[in-house]
């Protein structure tokens, strides 16, 4: 059964990240489609990605994506296609990932992860990227001081922090958004200027800059991702009143002192 498209939520601010995309498809993309995209990216082993059927791969999912550039993709399914899009949006990013799995696959694929690759997943699925210039608002998002982050400091989202869809799981879950939805966050501290740059450049200089943390064993365990319950950003949600952030099931405080192991800034 094809899927609708567009979707009605592709104007959802979220899907701003993937706009180039959504809007360069008349229907939903086929791997006939993706594979009549220009200029590809590449796996880190310099193999080109391409968006193939899963019942042909012979290797271990990222063991096939690292060697072989072919990343499994059912066909009319959103998960799958947002991930395409997300390869085509951050590719050396997703490249870099790749390869950390791909560093710390055990033989045969088979084996406990490790709280790298659990990092990398999460990140992988549910990651935002919040790019700030105001430690004032990292302190607030690790504290859970949500009041501040998201009501108190409304407007400096946009101007001082923002959130960017990284995970293909989000974007799955916000075709059918409910309170709840809660996301892993890559904090990334930026200067003034990065906001007022045009969406192309930021997402470029985003690209390079996680890709470049990752390649560095930067990304070590999933404490370093701080939870965001990302229908709060001003705009992702539409009725974001008071009794909206009073929820303290959504909106949980925090409990307990926690150490969030930091990214080397």
């Amino acid at each position: 059964m094809s899927q609708p498209w567009p979707h009605p939520q592709f104007a959802h601010p979220a899907f701003a990240t993937l706009r180039a995309w959504l809007e360069g498809f008349a229907a939903f993309p086929d791997h006939s489609s993706w594979a009549r995209i220009p200029d590809r990216p590449r796996a880190q082993s310099g193999a080109i990605i391409q968006f193939v059927d899963p019942d042909s791969l012979t290797r271990y999912y990222e063991a096939e994506i690292h060697e072989l550039g072919r990343v499994a993709t059912r066909l009319d399914d959103w998960h799958d296609c947002f991930n395409a899009m997300i390869w085509l949006t951050f590719s050396r990013t997703k490249a870099a990932l790749n390869a950390l799995h791909y560093r710390h696959l055990p033989q045969g694929g088979k084996g406990q992860r490790g709280p790298i690759r659990d990092a990398a997943t999460l990140f992988d699925e549910c990651g935002l990227i919040v790019p700030y210039c105001d430690a004032a608002l990292l302190d607030a998002l690790r504290g859970h001081d949500w009041h501040q982050l998201f009501v108190q400091r409304r407007a400096d989202w946009g101007q001082t922090i923002e959130a960017v869809c990284f995970g293909h799981a989000n974007y799955e879950a916000l075709l059918e958004p409910f309170t709840g939805l809660t996301g892993k966050c890559w904090p990334v501290p930026v200067s003034a200027e990065y906001f007022r740059w045009p969406q192309a450049q930021k997402l470029a200089w985003l690209d390079d800059y996680l890709a470049a943390q990752i390649n560095a064993d930067q990304l070590q365990t999933p404490r370093q991702l701080p939870p965001l319950p990302y229908l709060g950003v001003p705009g992702w949600w539409p009725e974001q009143d008071a009794s909206f952030y009073a929820n303290t099931k959504y909106f949980r405080p925090l409990r307990q002192p926690v150490h969030h192991q930091a990214f080397n800034e």
